[in-house]
């Protein structure tokens, strides 16, 4: 079991412990501060893990408005989740918590899993985009990478279909396209030929138009890094096959 797995006590309590700490850590930096902000996280919190309580017990979620259903509230929920968390990794940031900053790395990753789990669709990526850069940057184990790239699987399979469409192709920068091509870096640092096998299908079938500078790129990688020879027949063949149209 990964450590990103939390069940609903652990996420429950994981992000009570961090949100306590960053808050208070806050409230001491900014005492004259009258910004209410800190209250409102407080109440949005409370939401959220009420939310953690009552999907862990079988119970639906209060309606949020009167014409929304259990999924649409539970999509809600889970973005609410993820807005939190992008809150307190603002403010842990800002104020050089560089635990907590790692803590919520962590927990951005687990709770986004755990809303998958729960068939939550996750609208809010860019706090998604962001733990994931930074938690694999920390990690050097192949075998860790391996594991991430099952986590993120599961996350990006629970990404709201209208996200999915990418209609808009105009911004490199978009959330969506950042969230797969990390899944493709993290998968060649897995060194597992099947597992970058997927990752690159999915950046092939999803980004036809960028596929050929990603696999550009892997291969400027394979040359500055020593890859073994497995892993770079792997990159070689999709840089090939995207780089090199055949002959008609």
């Amino acid at each position: 079991m990964s450590d990103l797995e939390m069940d609903a006590k652990t996420l429950s309590q994981a992000l009570s412990r961090v949100a306590d700490y960053v808050i208070k850590t806050r409230r001491k930096a900014f005492s004259e501060n009258q910004n209410p902000e800190p209250d409102q996280l407080d109440a949005e919190i409370d939401r959220f893990l009420k939310f953690i309580e009552l999907t862990h017990k079988g119970e639906k979620y209060p309606a949020l408005t009167a014409k929304s259903t259990s999924l649409t509230d539970r999509n809600q929920m889970a973005d609410l989740g993820l807005q939190v968390i992008n809150t307190l990794n603002h403010w842990a940031v800002h104020l050089q918590l560089e635990d907590a900053v790692n803590d919520l790395d962590t927990l951005t990753l687990s709770m986004a899993l755990w809303c998958a789990r729960q068939q939550c669709q996750l609208s809010v990526l860019e706090p998604l985009v962001n733990a994931l850069s930074d938690f694999a940057n920390r990690q050097s184990e192949s075998e860790i990478m391996d594991t991430l790239t099952s986590v993120i699987g599961e996350i990006i399979d629970a990404i709201a279909p209208e996200i999915k469409e990418d209609s808009d192709k105009s911004d490199p920068h978009r959330p969506w396209r950042l969230l797969n091509f990390n899944y493709g870096i993290i998968a060649t640092r897995s060194l597992q030929p099947a597992v970058m096998e997927q990752a690159f299908e999915n950046i092939v079938q999803r980004f036809p138009e960028d596929a050929a500078e990603f696999f550009r790129e892997g291969m400027e990688q394979m040359q500055a890094i020593d890859y073994p020879d497995y892993v770079r027949a792997v990159m070689e063949k999709y840089f090939d096959s995207t780089n090199n149209p055949t002959l008609h």
